[in-house]
């Protein structure tokens, strides 16, 4: 346990394009996002009126954020076949912008989804 608090205080302390990198790396090889849901995806908002959708590479991650406004909410995962194959085309569809790794009292990255479909495109062919 005190293995995974360490890597997870490491990886807090990371800049936001350095949790990005991690969250490309990381979704890449388990093939699976995290959200939170609560009869609902969690959402942000933007100045502009824009949807932002927040996901994670881990549970645990996405665990730290289900406070204030997201009480109550769970991690609930994404398997990425799902996620590239149908997840992406509606938020293209509906306008939807995606929050790249977003931590507690922190911010993540915010990125269009076909910005994000070919990061992750790119790291999944290091794997074939």
């Amino acid at each position: 346990m005190a293995d995974t608090s360490k890597k997870i205080e490491n990886i807090l302390k990371m800049s936001e394009d350095e949790r990005y990198d991690y969250f490309i790396r990381k979704v890449a090889d388990f093939e699976e996002i995290w959200g939170l849901s609560d009869n609902g995806w969690a959402l942000l908002g933007d100045n502009a009126g824009n949807q932002i959708l927040p996901l994670w590479p881990e549970k645990e991650f996405a665990e730290l954020c289900a406070i204030d406004q997201w009480k109550g909410y769970k991690p609930e995962v994404i398997q990425l076949d799902n996620f590239i194959e149908k997840w992406i085309p509606g938020m293209l569809n509906d306008k939807t912008l995606i929050n790249v790794f977003l931590i507690p009292n922190g911010k993540g990255i915010v990125i269009s989804p076909d910005d994000l479909n070919s990061d992750l495109q790119e790291e999944l062919e290091q794997y074939e």
